[in-house]
């Protein structure tokens, strides 16, 4: 496979098909116990039966909402005030980010190394009628890139 191919490989091929899932109204524990277990994110669902997409949560959204120093971010970029200083969290949808950045089984690594690029994001959720079928990381595009 050239290398040209590879922009024009469909997501579907690549994506892994069983995305970490977290219910909305999970609680901010629960959340941190997902994110924790060798996961950097959560996809955030609207319920147990549902895989309708609503949000996204990283170690960075739980990282800015206990730091110490409100207002303060532990990344370069653009900074929430969003800390337990400066309010309360129970549930997942209180801390997610919207709107997700998504894209669907058929886009090509072309599209979806553009649309990581622009929107500045490692990972994007692929999904169908609003419902994630799974997910694309810029971990899993490089070690294709390199395969190749």
């Amino acid at each position: 496979m050239s290398e040209t191919s590879f922009y024009n490989i469909p997501v579907e091929e690549i994506m892994n098909r069983n995305p970490p899932l977290i219910e909305k109204d999970a609680s901010i524990c629960t959340v941190a116990k997902k994110v924790g277990m060798k996961r950097r994110h959560v996809w955030v669902v609207e319920g147990k039966d549902s895989r309708k997409l609503v949000g996204v949560i990283t170690e960075k959204d739980l990282l800015e909402i206990i730091s110490p120093l409100p207002g303060r971010s532990y990344t370069v970029g653009v900074i929430r005030p969003r800390s337990l200083h400066h309010t309360e969290f129970e549930k997942a949808e209180d801390i997610m980010a919207k709107p997700v950045i998504k894209c669907h089984p058929k886009a090509t690594m072309s599209e979806v190394l553009r649309l990581m690029t622009s929107h500045r994001v490692r990972r994007l959720a692929v999904t169908e009628n609003d419902e994630i079928i799974g997910e694309l990381s810029l971990t899993s595009v490089i070690h294709i890139y390199f395969s190749i």
